[in-house]
C-alpha cells in the first residue's frame, strides 16, 4: 500500500522485480491519478473514490498528508490478505527482501515481559510458558540511507546516513516505539487499531499520523499479549525533506506529543478483541490532551471511533 503525492509512480518501476504479482493500492492524496506502471496489479483510488465509499464518514481520511493512507488500509483489509505492507514514494530497495522479510517476521512467535540475562540458551529461573508464546502482530523495518529525525534532530544532525539493517529487535512490552509508516508491515486483523488519524493543514500540523498511530496500536498490542518487532528489512530512503517546512509541521503538535502516550498509557483495558480493545481505549482517553490544537482530541477520537466503527 503507497500514499501518493506525486504526478507518476515512478518508485513502482523500482520495485518491480519484488513485487512480481502482489496486488498494489496506491491511495492518491492530490491531483490526477497517475498512469500504473506496466505488469503490475495496482488499484489507484483518490478521495473522489473515497467519498463514494465512505460517504458521510470520508471526513475521517485527511487530505494533504500521508494519513491518507489509511483508506488504503481498509480496501487492503476488505481483500482479506494475510498481511498488509506499507511504504512511502521516496523509498526504494536497499538489498533486503521486502516481502519475504516482513512475511518471516510476522510468522515468528517470541518472548514477551521477560529479558534473558545473557545470549544463547534461557538461564535457571526463566518461565517456560512465556517462552517464544506471543505472536509477532506487527513488523518494522528500518531504513537505510537517510533517517526518520525530527526537524530540530536535522538541524544538528544533516549529514547522518545509515547502513541496511541487518537484524531485528523485540519493541518491549508496555512500551511506545516511534512507528514510521514509510516502511512496515502487520497481520491483517490489526488493521482495525492502524487507523492514521487526522493530520494535514485542515488541522493545522503533521508528522504525528504514524507516531500516534503505533502509540495506539501498541498499547492495544501489550493488552492483547502480541509482539512488535523493529529492523530487516531496510528500505532506501533517499530524500531529505525540507527541514524547515517539517519544522512548521511539527511544531504544533510537539508539545502534545509529550503528553498523548501518557494518557494511552493511563486507560484501563479489558476487551478481548483488536476492534474492541482499540474502540474501549479511544474512549477511553479524555477530550482534552494538555498542549492540543484547540479540539483536536476531541474529533480525533470521534475519527477512530468511526474509523473501527468499519470493522464491527
Amino acid at each position: 500500500m503507497v500514499p501518493n503525492h506525486l504526478p507518476h509512480l515512478d518508485v513502482l518501476d523500482a520495485w518491480a522485480d519484488v513485487l512480481g504479482s502482489t496486488p498494489v493500492i496506491v491511495v492518491q492524496d492530490v491531483g490526477p491519478k497517475p498512469r500504473a506502471p506496466a505488469g503490475l496489479d495496482v488499484t489507484i483510488v483518490d478521495h473522489d473514490d473515497i467519498a463514494a465509499a465512505l460517504g458521510s464518514d470520508a471526513w475521517i481520511i485527511p487530505s494533504q498528508t500521508s494519513a491518507c493512507r489509511s483508506y488504503g488500509y481498509y480496501l487492503a483489509w476488505q481483500r482479506r490478505p494475510d498481511y498488509i505492507v506499507t511504504i512511502d514514494t521516496d523509498c526504494y530497495p536497499d538489498g533486503s527482501n521486502l516481502l519475504w522479510g516482513h512475511a518471516a517476521n510476522l510468522r515468528r512467535n517470541v518472548t514477551l515481559d521477560w529479558v534473558n540475562s545473557g545470549a544463547g540458551l534461557y538461564y535457571r529461573g526463566f518461565p517456560y510458558r512465556i517462552r517464544d508464546a506471543s505472536p509477532v502482530t506487527l513488523s518494522h523495518g528500518l531504513w537505510s540511507g537517510v533517517p526518520d529525525f525530527d526537524a530540530a534532530t536535522w538541524l544538528h544532525n544533516p549529514n547522518v546516513r545509515l547502513r541496511p539493517a541487518d537484524g531485528t529487535r523485540v519493541i518491549p512490552r508496555h512500551s511506545f516505539f516511534p512507528m514510521c509508516g514509510m516502511n512496515l508491515a502487520w497481520r491483517t486483523e490489526l488493521t482495525p487499531a492502524m487507523y492514521f488519524g487526522l493530520f494535514g493543514p485542515a488541522y493545522g500540523f503533521d508528522q504525528y499520523d504514524d507516531i500516534w498511530a503505533g502509540v495506539l496500536v501498541k498499547r492495544v498490542m501489550d493488552h492483547l499479549g502480541l509482539a512488535a518487532i523493529s529492523g530487516y528489512p531496510s528500505v532506501e530512503h533517499r530524500k531529505q525533506s525540507n527541514v524547515y517546512v517539517n519544522l512548521v509541521k511539527q511544531a504544533p503538535g510537539l508539545a502534545m506529543n509529550e503528553h498523548f502516550w501518557r494518557e494511552v498509557q493511563r486507560v484501563p483495558l479489558t476487551a478481548t478483541t483488536i476492534a474492541g480493545t482499540y474502540r474501549q481505549l479511544i474512549e477511553g482517553l479524555p477530550d482534552v490532551i494538555a498542549d492540543e490544537p484547540q479540539g483536536y482530541t476531541v474529533r480525533l477520537k470521534l475519527a477512530a471511533l468511526t474509523w473501527v466503527g468499519l470493522y464491527e
